[in-house]
């Protein structure tokens, strides 16, 4: 397979493309549901808990993504709205939850597969850069914590630099930061709506992870759906 040459800079999203949110949130959820005895209060279901919080928390993490809502109101918000799900008002018990999720899960350290693999193969390669939309308190943390943040000259978090994705300005301004044309960047990323559509209206080259076989209208770069491939391609 060809080799992808002309790139001297990678830039990769964090959550859900190195970083294993949904291993990580469960067992942070998990915890939680044990430790504040969720079951008292008609949760019967550990796993129905857990899926109800994602599915929510998925959907507010686009609004947020979008500008439609703020942080304060995401992080609260998310246990908010899983509790009513559940039939359950308590704002003591949103506040107890939101900040144990924000305590605990950065500290996770499960990472998505080959995501080490890829970093030690194109490290010294190429140029390593990160953008994310995730809270600039966690994304650090979850960078220590899993031991990868050696591995990149520039973090790049959206409400540092005043851009989500998929604002193209976030990508641009990456590139002056990096101080690199932004031809010669790839976006790697499993959101399509925000790292990839963000970088196609940027004019950055980007490479869409996508396990799942989501279908969509864009006309990225490459597209694969495991990490392994890029090892090929780099």
């Amino acid at each position: 397979m060809k080799k992808l040459k002309h790139y001297s800079h990678l830039i990769f999203d964090l959550d859900h493309t190195l970083w294993d949110t949904n291993v990580n949130a469960a067992q942070s959820l998990s915890e939680m549901y044990h430790q504040y005895n969720l079951g008292q209060y008609g949760i019967i279901s550990e796993h129905d808990f857990i899926q109800k919080y994602v599915d929510i928390n998925n959907r507010m993490w686009t609004e947020y993504s979008l500008g439609r809502i703020k942080k304060s109101y995401l992080r609260a918000g998310r246990f908010e709205l899983t509790l009513k799900y559940f039939g359950i008002a308590n704002k003591e018990l949103v506040e107890k939850l939101s900040d144990f999720f924000v305590q605990n899960t950065p500290g996770k350290k499960e990472l998505i597969p080959f995501a080490k693999d890829l970093l030690n193969h194109v490290h010294g390669k190429y140029q390593l850069a990160i953008i994310t939309n995730g809270f600039a308190e966690a994304q650090h943390t979850k960078l220590r914590s899993s031991s990868i943040d050696h591995f990149f000259s520039k973090i790049i978090i959206s409400e540092e630099i005043g851009y989500h994705k998929p604002d193209p300005r976030i990508f641009l301004q990456t590139a002056e930061l990096l101080q690199t044309p932004i031809k010669d960047c790839l976006m790697i990323g499993d959101n399509v709506e925000t790292d990839i559509a963000g970088a196609i209206a940027s004019g950055m080259d980007c490479a869409y992870l996508n396990p799942a076989g989501v279908k969509h209208n864009y006309e990225v770069t490459f597209e694969t759906h495991c990490l392994s491939e890029l090892i090929k391609w780099l």
